[in-house]
């Protein structure tokens, strides 16, 4: 079923997605059976409720690993591999210097990289990290670096020209979208994958052609490393006003299927996400407003799930190797309580996880969940310039 859809701005501010179904739409939708009605509802599980015990950790204690900087001009990324180990991208806002840590789970310094300009991408693999950004300071060419746990770092000959995003494929390599114009009105998108020794299993993948003055934003979303979906703005003028999709078979290498619409007529709008989700479904976003989600292979954009759409301002993220879900507030909303709701697959709470209080000013403190299920807490010192950064590690996988 096709859905019409205009976000809008209410009465209170609040964003909200309506979607109008036409008279022929509408009467294909009553031909389905109840069943298929009620599942769209819900999350695709086969995992039954779930174990709340073993999703839950005891008390936290002290953190794996703490690590503090004191340049209030630098912004701090950090990525977290499958072994536990930590990526630190640090860029200076003032001097724009760049510069890259990597770290044992205890906080140890493997190796620090000045070499590198500024990356587009940190995707962590179950060992080590793929880079993808310019070969140098003096060569904008968006190239790909591997960085090994032992804190190797092994250039690729690979270059990747109209880079737009790239994820990790279950730590087990990465997916990259790009879009191309090849005449003065055309375009086109394809996609790679590449395996986690960084090189090309499949690529280029094509997913579409279109007209237009300049390519197409066009992202990559996967939660399951036998699928994932590229999203592309399909409107004439790239204006975000209409979005379009294709699945893709990663193993295969190959395209799935035509694109489908996703939503037309979408205005006063962020650009659309992909958030992972559970059973290779991923869910759509634009700003904190839920869109809905997506089912492996299936082209259409199935409601969010309620327990989900009524807490739009929180991030949410697969933890327990599957097992549920943690939601918690990025921006440090809730003065000096930094914690994370935990829930099902099917969306029951389970209970809540509170971090230790960070020193004054804690109001300012705020948490964010890493894709292996560790917890990091980020906050600003009382008494000079900086930040202390804490982690706890293996709670959540």
């Amino acid at each position: 079923m096709r859905m019409r859809c205009l976000l809008a701005v209410g009465m209170f501010g609040v964003l909200g997605l309506g979607c109008h179904v036409t008279a022929a739409e509408a009467g294909a939708w009553e031909d389905d059976s109840q069943r298929e009605q009620r599942d769209a509802m819900l999350p695709l599980t086969t995992r039954g409720t779930g174990n709340c015990t073993s999703l839950l950790p005891g008390p936290l204690g002290a953190p794996t690993g703490t690590l503090d900087v004191f340049d209030p001009d630098e912004s701090v990324t950090v990525r977290v591999d499958g072994a536990g180990n930590l990526l630190f991208a640090f860029h200076n806002v003032v001097t724009e210097s760049f510069r890259l840590e990597l770290r044992r789970m205890d906080g140890s310094l493997v190796t620090s990289i000045f070499s590198l300009p500024p990356q587009h991408f940190l995707i962590d693999q179950s060992e080590g990290f793929h880079l993808l950004g310019p070969r140098s300071r003096t060569d904008p060419t968006v190239v790909l670096h591997v960085l090994t746990a032992a804190g190797t770092l092994i250039p690729k000959p690979l270059t990747f020209t109209g880079l737009l995003d790239a994820v990790p494929r279950d730590g087990n390599g990465t997916l990259i979208s790009r879009s191309l114009k090849f005449s003065s009105t055309r375009w086109r998108v394809e996609a790679f994958v590449l395996d986690a020794d960084g090189e090309l299993s499949a690529g280029p993948i094509f997913i579409e052609n279109g007209t237009g003055a300049s390519p197409p934003p066009a992202r990559i979303g996967s939660s399951d490393p036998e699928s994932a979906l590229i999203l592309f703005d399909s409107s004439e003028l790239q204006d975000g006003t209409r979005w379009s999709a294709r699945w893709l078979k990663p193993s295969e290498g190959l395209a799935v299927g035509m694109p489908f619409e996703v939503a037309a007529n979408l205005t006063s709008s962020p650009s659309p996400r992909l958030i992972p989700l559970l059973d290779g479904e991923l869910g759509l976003r634009a700003g904190e407003v839920w869109l809905g989600r997506f089912r492996p292979f299936q082209k259409q954009l199935l409601l969010a799930a309620p327990w989900l759409a009524v807490q739009p301002g929180y991030e949410v993220a697969p933890i327990g190797t599957g097992r549920g879900y943690g939601l918690f507030s990025p921006g440090g909303d809730f003065a000096c309580m930094n914690f994370l709701v935990v829930r099902t697959p099917t969306g029951e709470v389970c209970g809540e996880v509170v971090l230790p209080t960070p020193p004054p000013p804690c109001q300012e403190s705020s948490i964010r969940v890493t894709r292996v299920g560790t917890l990091l807490q980020f906050a600003p010192f009382f008494s000079e310039p900086g930040s202390r950064i804490r982690w706890w590690s293996g709670l959540l996988d």
